[in-house]
């Protein structure tokens, strides 16, 4: 009963405050009312923003579901992109380690070719030695009719060989690579003029008129490889001259000094003037060429070229004839050499004016056919030779015939190592006058001719260059 009374009495007053309310209370009212909207505006404002904050995490679930899934897709295709490279690593170790047995086995062999050849150029030397030796010592006056001509062809048939056995122990040290070039200043006739006995016979026997245009100038090279050079352009030259002339001559030129070698021979197609400097390279001949190569010649040339820096220039005509050419550093003359006759140039055997007189000739060579063989050359050649084993014999028989030597001529490589310049050495003690020595080796090292060239010695490799040799004759016996 207290409460229903004592609701009614506010009730009541406050109706009559409704009735009549005053101006602060209407204020009052109106700042409750605003402040209601406010916070009915603030919960839609949070609970849109709850709906939006559910809305964003489902959303980001879903992309986290699709970012895992392609991680592990991607982790998959990575797996095995992984072990297929493991696989590749794995095959390419084994194509690397195959490779590199098959290099060790192609440099093993290729040094075993290289050590054979150079081991076996002696014993390959030597039986050629003495085959054109007792060919030279035959008597051509006792020789007639088809048995002249087969002698002639038997001569030819073993300078080709000769000079193939040569061709290949030159590649064979371009290939093992142990040629080093000794560059050196020297006259050019140094070396043309120890090339032309050797090829004046060969062009002789071949019909064809050779001729040499030799110069005083001054070149910077290595003489023994440019000797090679020189050698392989010439007998290319006469080899594909069947009829004509061949002239080698030398053109100095601003940068150097030319040396080229003219044919008049069957000539080259355009086609063919840069492939002839592969090894093994032919030019299609027709069968007009005087002899049949192996195609290394040439090769050889342009490997010798790279090495001393030689300029190389050819020109052909089909049917006329060809031009191939090397331009050589120019070199210094010394003041010396430049008033006398060049030392290498009496070493290397210039020609002479031909003497009949007889000289006493002492040959030592451990091989017996060769000893016998020159021995036997040279006797037919009019002059006295003394053939021994060693330098021993050699003076006993010189001392038991009451003799003095005019020249020794001795193998470099004699029994029980001793070396042919102690041999000849032992032979000129033995005399008031010293003989004039020859070395004769089928050693190819360019350092020892070098060496022997550089102490005055005559060189001479095997096989013998018979012209070459009596050139050599000559000029002693016109001393």
């Amino acid at each position: 009963m207290r409460r229903k009374k004592a609701a009614k009495a506010p009730v009541r007053k406050r109706a009559s405050v409704a009735k009549a309310p005053n101006a602060a209370e209407l204020k009052r009212l109106r700042a409750d009312n605003r402040a209601l909207r406010k916070s009915v505006e603030a919960l839609m404002d949070r609970v849109e923003r709850a709906v939006d904050e559910q809305g964003s995490a489902f959303s980001w679930f879903q992309a986290a579901a699709t970012l895992e899934e392609t991680i592990r897709q991607r982790t998959d295709q990575y797996e095995q992109l992984n072990a297929q490279l493991k696989r590749e690593l794995e095959s390419r170790r084994a194509i690397e380690l195959a490779l590199k047995q098959a290099k060790e086995m192609a440099d093993s062999a290729n040094q075993t070719k290289t050590k054979f050849l150079a081991a076996a150029s002696h014993d390959l030397r030597q039986p050629l030695s003495s085959a054109l030796l007792f060919l030279e010592s035959i008597d051509e006056q006792a020789v007639k009719g088809l048995n002249r001509d087969y002698l002639q062809k038997s001569r030819v048939a073993l300078a080709s060989l000769s000079n193939l056995l040569g061709t290949l122990l030159d590649v064979a040290r371009l290939d093992s690579g142990s040629i080093e070039p000794q560059f050196a200043d020297f006259p050019v006739s140094a070396v043309l003029d120890r090339i032309m006995p050797e090829f004046e016979g060969v062009a002789r026997s071949a019909g064809i008129d050779l001729r040499f245009a030799s110069s005083s100038v001054w070149v910077r090279s290595d003489m023994y490889l440019l000797e090679t050079v020189l050698r392989n352009l010439i007998s290319n030259a006469i080899r594909y001259t069947p009829a004509g002339k061949v002239l080698v001559g030398c053109r100095r030129r601003r940068d150097g000094l030319l040396i080229a070698v003219h044919d008049t021979g069957i000539g080259i197609d355009a086609e063919h003037l840069d492939a002839i400097f592969t090894a093994y390279y032919q030019v299609p001949a027709g069968g007009k060429a005087r002899t049949k190569g192996i195609g290394l010649g040439l090769s050889i040339v342009e490997r010798i070229s790279r090495l001393l820096m030689l300029e190389r220039e050819v020109r052909s005509v089909p049917g006329c004839g060809s031009m191939f050419a090397v331009k050589v550093m120019l070199g210094r003359r010394p003041p010396k050499a430049a008033r006398g006759r060049p030392v290498a140039m009496a070493a290397a055997g210039a020609t002479e004016p031909h003497t009949a007189r007889a000289l006493t000739i002492v040959v030592i060579d451990d091989d017996a056919g060769v000893c016998q063989g020159l021995a036997a050359t040279l006797s037919k050649w009019g002059h006295r030779a003394i053939a021994a084993e060693t330098a021993t014999d050699a003076v006993v028989q010189l001392i038991g015939a009451d003799l003095t030597p005019d020249l020794v001529i001795s193998d470099y490589h004699l029994t029980g190592e001793v070396k042919g310049d102690a041999a000849i050495e032992e032979v000129q003690r033995e005399f008031d006058r010293a003989p004039t020595a020859i070395i004769m080796t089928s050693d190819p090292d360019p350092r020892l001719h070098e060496a022997l060239r550089t102490r005055g010695v005559s060189l001479l490799s095997k096989p013998l260059n018979l012209s070459r040799l009596r050139a050599i004759l000559d000029r002693v016996a016109a001393q």
